[in-house]
């Protein structure tokens, strides 16, 4: 919620309130208070009255700095939305991006717009099958040279794919229904980006006049500000004329060091304590990590061994602060997980630190240690030693997850798996995310304790591949003191926040080179509209708290910047042949729930297209695709559909694949799916993803192990899936 003095700063209220409603004559000679508005260095952008910080992003709420980009992003707490208390989310933090997120949602109002209309997307057939009109749907229509919105990246000229589409959340009213863009692929790192909107139209196909303090700067030539001068001139240069524009503003994004480098850093500095100082050479150097063992317990099929690892604590809290009982804190925890003292940050050494500022190890507590856990499986022995792997956990999970269903299909195959909490988002952060949802100022304790998390799993990594580490443990041993598990080779697998938060581990990791990443995507903006997890559940929370229907879709784009170094999308670009410093390139396989209820299919092609994933183009049946009503389904795609002599197609990089347990094609919009059952668990245990799993742990390749037919699952959710629902197969 805004307080008129925060809607209203620095642009005037008799300004505010005429600036989206005059007519076009009026827009063609506004006055030249308008004019300075739009020039001056307020904390608003005038050209948007909706809310102080639309547009968004907006390199106009920055300032030049000595940073990569040349950029550090200054907003004003005034501009900043506030909860129902009237608290403003504090953005010191923020002012140390030197830029905006990869993957920014960019946001701004249009009164009036229909974006079928806009598009042409019912004359183009795009709502021939009844599922819904949508540009997503022919996502060329992104770069087309007559594309009423145009996406610029303005460091190269060429123009950059998206999806639009309008908050359609529930209760959100046509007045505040934000045009939402999204982009299919990340952008680069450290470029700068122009939006432009022009010949938009409502739904009776008229166009919609410029706002008037747009329409000043676009028709006052002579008295453009540098910027704006710059922009257009980007614009002409890319095709785009300046009279018809709508609206226009530009942004840059956060440069990879900007974004990344903190985690690089502490991982750095964390190898370094144990005599590693070249982590891109593949080669296990120094000592290994302290560790202890705490207990060793058989279990039917394997036997579980706990301890802990002693790391370097880059956190301002020390580990053994009073803790919340766990019956304080909801009662839907599992009994005894007691919860992190909220608030902890990484420790910088100073209290004001700089955008380029990296974290220190605390002086005052340099260690913590970070519980772990492993299951070998019996039939491991010294002739067949198991595959090493580490695990990444669901959505605020624990441990438990590890030697639990999640895993049974990799432990039976002979896979030694090993987890450690995803502290940040762990069960035991439980209590700290309730003190986000309601003060988003304290969202930064959530990147920052992932930070930390991503050391503790290096750390853990380092312990499987060291030859003085768990190999030469006798917890992981047979009785004649030989090793039970293969310790030269390791590999990742995690599933839903294992599989977004193990995309940025993948990135940083130095001990494995593949990562299977089940019903993954980037990022969390783009997710939790369209998560069942989030709607209903944690999104409650925070939608009282901050009830207006703009602000929410601000705050997600916000808490974006800061979450990209604690996720996948922060590191997207990493993920596969390019590198981050002195680090190995990497491989990775998205398994893809289709029409998941909890990770949207959207952020997972994101995720695979900037990561420079293929994608199994037959992995899904005709027809099944939201693209395919456009003939798009690989668009911006490398296909993987090659035939070998065996029949199997085979890829040696990084892929997508489709698994379709026969759901209902998702939403095309900002909601989730609620159709059939949850297939979100389905991959982990399918029989042929399996099997591709585990070739490609073997060998670095991914194999087509359905021969070229759509890969249904043993599930009937939708009821289109041929194999599982029999009779009740409905054809797409």
């Amino acid at each position: 919620m805004y307080v008129k003095a925060k809607r209203l700063a620095g642009v005037g209220l008799a300004l505010a309130l005429g600036l989206s409603t005059v007519s076009p004559a009026a827009a063609q000679s506004p006055g030249r208070a308008v004019l300075d508005a739009v020039v001056g260095d307020e904390a608003c952008d005038p050209t948007d009255p909706l809310r102080c910080l639309l547009p968004f992003p907006n390199d106009r709420f920055t300032v030049p700095a000595a940073t990569p980009t040349g950029l550090r992003v200054d907003l004003s707490p005034l501009a900043m939305p506030a909860n129902v208390a009237g608290v403003p989310i504090r953005p010191d933090e923020w002012n140390r991006n030197d830029g905006f997120s990869p993957g920014a949602m960019a946001l701004t109002y249009v009164p009036g717009l229909d974006l079928d209309t806009t598009f042409g997307l019912t004359a183009r057939g795009l709502d021939a099958d009844g599922t819904g009109a949508a540009q997503i749907r022919q996502p060329s229509l992104s770069v087309a040279t007559d594309a009423p919105i145009v996406l610029l990246n303005a460091t190269t000229g060429e123009r950059h794919p998206y999806v639009a589409e309008l908050d359609t959340h529930p209760d959100t009213t046509d007045e505040q229904r934000l045009l939402i863009l999204r982009p299919l692929t990340n952008l680069e790192h450290g470029h700068r980006y122009v939006v432009a909107l022009r010949r938009l139209r409502d739904a009776d196909g008229t166009i919609i006049p410029a706002g008037r303090a747009f329409a000043a700067v676009r028709d006052h030539r002579d008295a453009r500000p540098p910027r704006y001068q710059r922009m257009f001139a980007d614009l002409q240069d890319a095709g785009v004329r300046i009279d018809n524009l709508h609206l226009a503003w530009d942004f840059t994004v956060a440069s990879a060091h900007n974004v990344t480098g903190r985690a690089l850093s502490m991982r750095d500095q964390a190898f370094a304590r144990l005599g590693d100082n070249d982590l891109g050479d593949g080669k296990v150097a120094g000592i290994a990590p302290a560790y202890t063992i705490t207990e060793v317990e058989e279990r039917e099929i394997d036997t579980a061994i706990r301890g802990t690892v002693t790391v370097p604590n880059f956190l301002t809290l020390p580990q053994d602060l009073p803790r919340v009982p766990p019956d304080e804190v909801e009662d839907h925890l599992d009994s005894g997980v007691q919860q992190y003292a909220p608030g902890s940050r990484l420790y910088y050494g100073s209290a004001t630190p700089g955008p380029m500022a990296l974290p220190q190890v605390n002086p005052v507590a340099p260690t913590m240690e970070a519980e772990f856990a492993c299951f070998l499986p019996h039939d491991a022995d010294a002739d067949d030693p198991a595959r090493a792997t580490l695990y990444g956990h669901g959505l605020l999970g624990s441990l438990g997850e590890v030697g639990g269903g999640s895993t049974s299909m990799l432990r039976e195959d002979n896979h030694l798996v090993c987890a450690t909490p995803w502290i940040g988002m762990s069960t035991e952060d439980v209590a700290n995310v309730a003190t986000i949802l309601a003060d988003m100022g304290n969202f930064p304790t959530l990147p920052d304790r992932a930070q930390q998390g991503f050391v503790n799993f290096l750390y853990l990594g380092r312990l499987l591949v060291h030859p003085d580490g768990f190999v030469a443990d006798a917890a992981f041993q047979d009785a004649e003191g030989r090793a039970r598990f293969d310790h030269r080779h390791l590999v990742y697998d995690g599933n839903s926040q294992g599989g977004i938060m193990g995309g940025a581990l993948t990135a940083l990791a130095p001990d494995f080179t593949r990562a299977v990443l089940g019903v993954p995507g980037a990022n969390y903006s783009t997710l939790l509209n369209r998560s069942v997890d989030w709607e209903g559940a944690y999104g409650d929370i925070m939608y009282a708290t901050y009830p207006d229907k703009v602000d929410q879709q601000v705050i997600f784009a916000l808490i974006q910047m800061l979450w990209d170094r604690g996720e996948a999308n922060g590191y997207a670009h990493f993920l596969g042949e390019r590198s981050l410093p002195d680090t190995p390139s990497h491989r990775v396989l998205l398994h893809v729930a289709y029409a998941d209820h909890q990770v949207a299919n959207l952020a997972a092609e994101v995720m695979a297209r900037t990561a420079g994933a293929h994608l199994l183009t037959t992995s899904l049946a005709d027809g099944r695709h939201w693209a395919d009503i456009s003939g798009q389904r690989h668009f911006a795609l490398a296909p993987f559909d090659s035939r070998t002599e065996d029949g199997l197609a085979a890829h040696a990089g990084s892929a997508l694949v489709y698994i379709d347990s026969g759901n209902e094609m998702p939403p095309h919009g900002n909601l989730p799916p609620r159709a059939g059952t949850d297939p979100h668990g389905d991959p982990r245990r399918d029989a042929y993803a399996h099997v591709q799993r585990t070739r490609f742990f073997e060998t670095g390749v991914i194999v087509d192990t359905r021969s070229g037919e759509p890969y249904w699952t043993t599930q009937c959710r939708g009821p289109h899936n041929p194999e599982a629902c029999g009779d009740g197969f409905q054809p797409w």
